[in-house]
């Protein structure tokens, strides 16, 4: 979704994954034989919990260091956007010419998106240009429907976004959103089964980003608000440790693997209240009518924590699997982006996502 375009014609672009405790940036270059990542960064943000400005002045230092030691040369990123000040949905109209569709979608965002007049950015892709047989879509129904998904964001985080990205020298020429992105990176890597939908879990620090796709329809998106700083503050209240101490223990330390056996117990529990919006989510889409999920593919900073996959695998009832998108992308790497990739490549789709954009 173009949310924000600044430049036309074709750029140079990278993708920014701006988090609260990570930094990630993505390059790629594509030829005819598909993606070739160029470049890959993640640096860790310095926590300061008692100050707001220290906290913006972190994630700037975050930025520099990451696109720094990246060897990242362009001043060109698409950056991302995600949470409750972001809201996107499904839209089906009866069809519509190309001069009306612009109204429609307005009127369809006010309606249905949670923000006050005036305070979002809207955008809208048409699904298949707009003109989709019902029928293929599993639906009865025989006629033309004009179908697509909607964005919307508030200015504020939009603002938030470009402010940070202006701070660390660069310039946000795109903002996307972080589950479409993600979406966009799990189709250039893998093919749907006829008939099925698939499942995209992106488990990152502060939300979570669930993302169903069926093989011929529109996708499904959900940012859900639990990520793995609440299973950090749990360990580290039952350990006695600083979150900073237990993010080195899971993240950093050579017994990385050891450490989350360790507290394997704590993660379970952890994630009850992300599980259960996880269910509740995959119950409310399949009463919408929407395809039989076939697996899901999970991804962002926590998944390769011990018992994480194996804990999903068992209480949602389907298959679970660990994905890394550059298990199918091709490298041309130094040593340093090379160890990034092997050692935190699930962390990168979303990155990687926003890298596949083209400005």
């Amino acid at each position: 979704m173009d949310l924000k375009r600044l430049f036309s014609g074709q750029r140079n672009v990278f993708g920014l994954d701006i988090g609260s405790s990570y930094i990630k940036a993505v390059q790629l270059h594509r030829d005819e034989s598909g993606y070739n990542v160029m470049a890959a960064g993640r640096v860790e943000v310095v926590q300061d919990d008692n100050d707001d400005h220290a906290k913006i002045d972190n994630l700037v230092t975050a930025i520099r260091k990451c696109v720094k030691s990246a060897q990242i040369k362009t001043k060109y990123a698409v950056c991302g956007v995600c949470g409750p000040n972001v809201a996107v949905r499904r839209f089906e109209f009866s069809t519509v010419g190309a001069k009306g569709i612009d109204q429609m979608v307005l009127a369809e965002a006010e309606q249905v998106c949670p923000f006050d007049q005036g305070q979002f950015i809207i955008d809208y892709q048409l699904i298949h240009n707009g003109r989709v047989n019902l029928e293929e879509l599993g639906n009865s129904r025989q006629k033309n429907k004009t179908l697509g998904v909607l964005v919307a964001a508030t200015t504020d985080i939009i603002g938030r976004k470009n402010q940070l990205a202006r701070a660390a020298s660069l310039n946000c020429v795109l903002m996307d959103v972080d589950g479409l992105a993600l979406l966009n990176c799990f189709l250039e890597c893998e093919k749907l089964k006829h008939g099925k939908a698939i499942a995209i879990l992106s488990f990152g620090n502060a939300f979570t980003n669930l993302v169903i796709s069926p093989e011929n329809g529109l996708p499904f998106v959900r940012d859900i608000p639990h990520g793995a700083d609440e299973i950090i503050d749990r360990i580290s209240g039952e350990y006695n440790l600083s979150s900073q101490a237990v993010r080195n223990e899971l993240y950093s330390s050579p017994d990385k693997d050891k450490n989350a056996g360790k507290f394997r117990s704590s993660i379970e529990t952890g994630t009850t209240k992300l599980i259960g919006d996880i269910k509740k989510t995959l119950r409310y889409y399949a009463a919408q009518g929407g395809n039989a999920i076939d697996k899901m593919f999970v991804c962002g900073d926590f998944a390769q924590a011990d018992g994480f996959v194996e804990s999903l695998n068992n209480r949602l009832g389907l298959e679970v699997v660990l994905w890394n998108p550059f298990d199918k992308i091709r490298r041309d790497v130094d040593a340093q982006g090379a160890k990034i990739l092997q050692e935190h490549g699930c962390s990168l789709a979303v990155a990687t996502g926003l890298a596949m954009r083209t400005i």
